[in-house]
């Protein structure tokens, strides 16, 4: 048995690194690309599951608090579950297969939201078009994240479902002061 030890600290040399520089991509090419993916994701989408898709956007617009609720749970329990899961040597590849189809359903649930938000917007306007709606619900809020801070704001009280109760107590405001 042996017992080497090697002695002194380590030692940046900055020779050694090199000149690696920095890459950054502008932020109009992430934001169009993003909106891209999402238009992309949202057409596949409405293609293969067209009437799922009806009936996904008729339902945020009939009850939007329970579907905002419901979509929380999942926010929130999914990766409380994929956690309890993964404390078993044989839950360790499920919960990884599970982070990944959770990251998977939380992008489509964006899309969706965004989709049955630009649903109703159109229904209000009198129009009914699933694709006109994939599209002015992804522009609508890719053009809400250009808003530094009021755009997140208006993003998370329109998908958490909050829509009706704000509608309801500013029609509640105008019967009181008029």
């Amino acid at each position: 048995m042996t017992t080497e030890t090697v002695a002194g600290g380590v030692v940046e040399d900055p020779n050694l690194r090199g000149d690696v520089g920095t890459f950054t991509l502008p932020s109009w090419l992430t934001w169009g690309y993003s909106l891209f993916a999402n238009l992309l994701l949202g057409a596949i989408l409405l293609v293969v599951f067209p009437a799922f898709s009806a009936r996904l956007a008729g339902r945020v617009s009939d009850e939007p608090a329970k579907t905002g609720g419901v979509g929380l749970l999942a926010l929130v329990g999914g990766p409380i579950l994929l956690a309890l899961v993964a404390i078993t040597i044989i839950g360790i590849p499920l919960a990884i297969f599970g982070a990944i189809a959770f990251g998977l359903a939380i992008w489509v649930g964006v899309v969706y939201g965004q989709y049955a938000v630009g649903a109703w917007v159109l229904r209000r306007a009198g129009r009914d078009d699933r694709w006109l709606a994939l599209v002015v619900g992804l522009v609508g809020f890719a053009i809400l994240d250009l808003i530094p801070v009021l755009g997140g704001r208006v993003k998370f009280d329109v998908n958490c479902g909050r829509r009706r109760w704000l509608r309801a107590n500013f029609e509640l405001s105008l019967a009181r002061h008029c």
